[in-house]
């Protein structure tokens, strides 16, 4: 039988890989919204890869979460790179769930203005690089040495919550989540007209 050990590594593979190219398209989609008034066939294609890996990379990341707390030795989550590892899992989830959301609702063009855009690419690199120090992390539980170095010390320790602290931090979680989705405005899908790079730098 597979152990969950060979799965988790799969699993990690498909998704650093599938993030991994995510980012650098949707580092170079931004760069090229500095650059261009009109996109251009390589800014399509930086969209539509990255759009593409990120949904992959969104299928990957429980696959690869699951199959790690299961093969983790002990009780799974004893160990604060473990506890971290899977906090920032989940947090990138969330960064390119909300990533994905708005360039789903927006359409491609909300590259071409510039605050939607460097707020998506931010949002989207934040996300990548959650994956990128999970990864790492990874290399430091497993062989004891990370690609971050000294910069992986502070990541050895975790904050220990009780009971109560953790209930009461998932209320907190859903209250924000249900106030952000009845307060914030419906999503529109942006038309470029061709003066909507200028206008958004206050040029005529």
């Amino acid at each position: 039988m597979v152990s969950a050990g060979t799965f988790h590594v799969v699993a990690t593979e498909l998704a650093v890989g599938t993030i991994a190219l995510a980012g650098v398209m949707i580092l170079l989609r931004l760069i090229l919204s500095f650059r261009e008034n009109h996109p251009s066939r390589l800014s399509e294609l930086c969209d539509g890869t990255s759009l593409v890996c990120v949904v992959a990379g969104l299928c990957a990341l429980p696959f690869a979460i699951i199959t790690g707390v299961l093969a983790a030795p002990g009780d799974g989550l004893d160990n604060p790179l473990l506890f971290n590892k899977m906090l920032l899992s989940w947090v990138a989830i969330g960064l390119f769930s909300a990533w994905f959301h708005g360039r789903f609702s927006m359409g491609p063009n909300l590259w071409n203005y510039r605050p939607a855009a460097i707020i998506q690419g931010l949002i989207g690199l934040t996300a990548c690089g959650s994956i990128l120090v999970v990864a790492s992390m990874g290399g430091k539980f497993s062989r004891g040495e990370s690609l971050m170095g000294p910069l992986s010390k502070p990541l050895e320790y975790s904050i220990e919550l009780g009971t109560t602290s953790s209930i009461l931090v998932l209320i907190v979680s859903v209250a924000a989540l249900v106030s952000v989705l009845k307060l914030m405005p419906q999503p529109y899908s942006m038309e470029f007209d061709g003066n909507s790079l200028l206008d958004s730098e206050g040029i005529n």
